[in-house]
């Protein structure tokens, strides 16, 4: 049986959304989601109001965030190739808990989340080294929760440095532009080991974006207990969703919704319900 019930990512302003967290639970129930996560980068800030929001909307709540982790494996030309993804420089590791998080986890990623102002002044001074003055507040009044790059390229559209997010990222900010700036990351050990102390349960997100064979990767993910892996995901064609639903491994299913005009709402995400981790199912 296989259900378009579910979504399991989706970002706000408390991140890098376009939308409010009541905005996004709006979207998601409109679109006949019963069970929905907010997962936000590297923050539990939007956890309340996702809380409220989806019981407004009759639908099941489950507070997640969205780990930003250092890369584990090198990624195969071959494979990236294959996949006609570019060279990662970091996992992102989805984590959920639905009997709520902890203390720990919260001052961990508020740990998380002040790496994130030092990153940004470094940008904001490489941009200006261009030419292009941009203040510390003009990024932060777009950003509820955690700093981060599409905050900044709203600036430079507003300013008319470029034309859009797109253009930012490619000319400017991407990871290999000349005003980006790396921050430390946590490794994905270190981020399971925190997950799992908060009882939580983990999932890789958008596998296909790393570049490892399914197999490869399958293994280290079970090795270092990651519990499940986003399977379904937008960007997943549907060979490698079913590569990746023989793997062995539980999966997690999510549209990636950050409000924009490209990928507006969560829901319309199908999945097998026996495949999807079991305490993550509709109850």
């Amino acid at each position: 049986m296989w259900t378009e019930l579910v979504d399991l990512h989706s970002h706000s302003t408390f991140s890098d959304g376009a939308q409010s967290v009541a905005e996004m639970a709006k979207r998601a129930s409109e679109n006949g989601v019963k069970v929905w996560s907010l997962t936000d980068h590297d923050t539990d800030a939007g956890w309340q109001q996702g809380m409220t929001a989806a019981e407004n909307h009759g639908m099941r709540f489950i507070p997640g965030v969205e780990i930003t982790c250092a890369m584990a494996i090198a990624a195969d030309p071959e494979v990236l190739a294959k996949n006609e993804t570019t060279q990662p420089h970091s996992w992102h590791l989805l984590a959920y808990f639905p009997t709520g998080g902890s203390e720990e986890l919260s001052e961990w990623l508020a740990e998380q989340k002040d790496a994130r102002l030092p990153r940004m002044k470094a940008m904001l001074a490489k941009l200006a080294e261009h030419g292009h003055e941009i203040s510390i507040e003009e990024v932060s009044k777009y950003a509820e929760g955690s700093l981060g790059r599409p905050h900044l390229a709203r600036v430079m559209i507003e300013k008319g440095i470029v034309e859009s997010f797109q253009e930012a990222f490619d000319q400017w900010i991407g990871d290999d532009g000349p005003a980006f700036a790396p921050r430390p990351l946590p490794s994905i050990e270190e981020a399971v080991e925190i997950v799992k102390r908060s009882n939580g349960i983990t999932s890789l997100a958008h596998p296909v974006y790393y570049g490892i064979a399914t197999s490869e990767l399958v293994e280290y993910l079970q090795g270092v207990g990651v519990d499940a892996i986003e399977a379904f995901h937008r960007s997943h064609t549907s060979s490698y969703r079913l590569e990746l639903m023989s793997s062995g491994m539980d999966v997690t299913v999510g549209g990636d919704s950050h409000g924009t005009e490209h990928n507006p709402s969560p829901g319309k995400m199908v999945v097998p319900l026996k495949l999807l981790h079991p305490l993550l199912r509709p109850e």
